[in-house]
């Protein structure tokens, strides 16, 4: 469990701000126009990146070539040796086993010093992580994804004088204001973009603080508490820099896999094998470390989330309220899935643990003086919207949503394979 939102030290997070520098509070007006529309457009000049974008692209399928050349090439050699030159390869290796040993072991210890001196403890949490790559690398990214998005999108963004767009912005203002006194808050200048896209019931923020919101998800959303729950969310992941973090851990990941190639292609007796022995081994190392990473990220970007709507007096049950539509979604749509083979926990999960911290967020909204939260509990539509889906009146409704991270990680690095 996260220390930070047990209820006292909450409190103190979110209430004590005399520590912060002078530029906060911000007045109400100046706080609003640091998060007004910067609308997409193609007038913005085109950032410098730290680490140019193109480079990060290529060098990931390269290396693996390069890995699985070189594994290959070794088996190669190797079989084309004669059977003396094998065996004096072979006792040269014993005579040195001492060294080579040693040598294996200073790398191990590099390598591990390479690690930890790269934790750093995230401030809102405290939870320690490994981090390679700057802010300034990953806002520049950022920048990048954010151009891609309007491109991408360019007929599909509505003007800021729609009834979305407006409703949009009331519910990330009130998050945010009610939050200011936060540092990864007020550093930051946000913007709101809407998507009309009525079959994507999705909703994200980049990690320089761009909001997206598409209408699919606004459809699904009946009330300002479950929009206000989603958008915690998305913006949890922005304060607590997951983004940056993922790129981190794709690149350690991906230095194993380089290892996997380089071995398999090397010892196994034939490509088929080869390419059977690293699929086996690269689907261990997503389901043993970087799916279940990916759903610990998930589930903190759920907590520290409804804790943000909590200090904006959001009615919180709504979160379970929106979970619960989701999975209603999901089971009419999709069959099920293997949640440790999934990079978001499956949403009977998210319920179950919201549910767990729901008496702590309801005391820390007490705590913020907020008003009582409203006689009628939100989680009491979860039948009518499940009799509504069986009337057919949701029966457009898309396949296999998630609230994402954008996958900056696979952006700097090239997709998963």
């Amino acid at each position: 469990m996260l220390g930070l939102f047990r209820f006292a030290r909450s409190a103190t997070r979110f209430r004590q701000i005399s520590h912060l520098p002078p530029v906060t509070p911000f007045s109400r007006r100046t706080f609003e126009k640091r998060t007004q529309i910067a609308e997409c457009g193609f007038h913005t000049t085109r950032p410098r990146a730290a680490i140019p974008p193109i480079i990060l692209i290529v060098l990931r399928p390269v290396l693996r070539v390069v890995a699985f050349l070189a594994g290959r090439n070794f088996r190669k050699w190797w079989r084309s040796l004669p059977k003396d030159k094998r065996q004096y390869y072979w006792s040269r290796i014993k005579e040195n086993k001492w060294s080579i040993a040693g040598g294996g072991a200073i790398s191990t210890a590099m390598a591990y010093w390479f690690y930890v001196s790269h934790l750093e403890v995230e401030p809102i949490t405290g939870r320690e992580r490994f981090s390679i790559v700057s802010p300034k690398q990953i806002q520049e990214l950022s920048q990048l994804e954010f151009q891609a998005i309007c491109v991408e999108f360019a007929n599909r963004i509505i003007p800021t004088h729609h009834p979305y767009y407006t409703r949009v912005k009331r519910v990330a203002n009130r998050l945010l204001l009610a939050n200011k006194h936060l540092p990864q808050v007020y550093t930051k200048t946000w913007t709101i973009t809407v998507l009309d896209d009525p079959g994507n019931m999705n909703a994200f923020v980049l990690p320089n603080g761009n909001i997206f919101v598409f209408t699919g998800m606004l459809n699904i959303c009946t009330t300002d508490d479950e929009l206000g729950m989603v958008l915690g969310h998305e913006i949890s992941h922005c304060l607590l820099g997951h983004a940056g973090e993922n790129v981190s851990r794709e690149h350690l990941l991906e230095s194993i896999k380089l290892v996997l190639i380089a071995l398999a292609w090397a010892i196994l007796p034939s490509d088929l094998l080869s390419l059977f022995g690293y699929s086996v081994g690269a689907g261990a190392l997503n389901a043993t470390l970087r799916y279940p990473y990916s759903r610990l990220l998930e589930n903190e970007a759920d907590q520290v989330g409804i804790h943000l709507a909590a200090k904006a007096c959001f009615d919180v049950r709504a979160a379970i309220a929106f979970w619960a539509k989701m999975d209603l979604i999901h089971e009419y749509d999709q069959p099920s899935s293997l949640e440790w083979l999934s990079t978001h926990p499956s949403h009977k999960t998210r319920q179950a643990k919201i549910e767990e911290q729901l008496p702590d967020a309801i005391s820390f909204r007490k705590y913020c003086k907020c008003p009582d939260l409203p006689a009628r509990d939100p989680r009491q539509e979860i039948e009518s919207f499940r009799k509504s889906m069986l009337e057919g009146m949701h029966k457009t409704m898309p396949v296999g949503v998630v609230l994402v991270v954008p996958d900056m990680a696979a952006y700097a690095t090239g997709k998963e394979s």
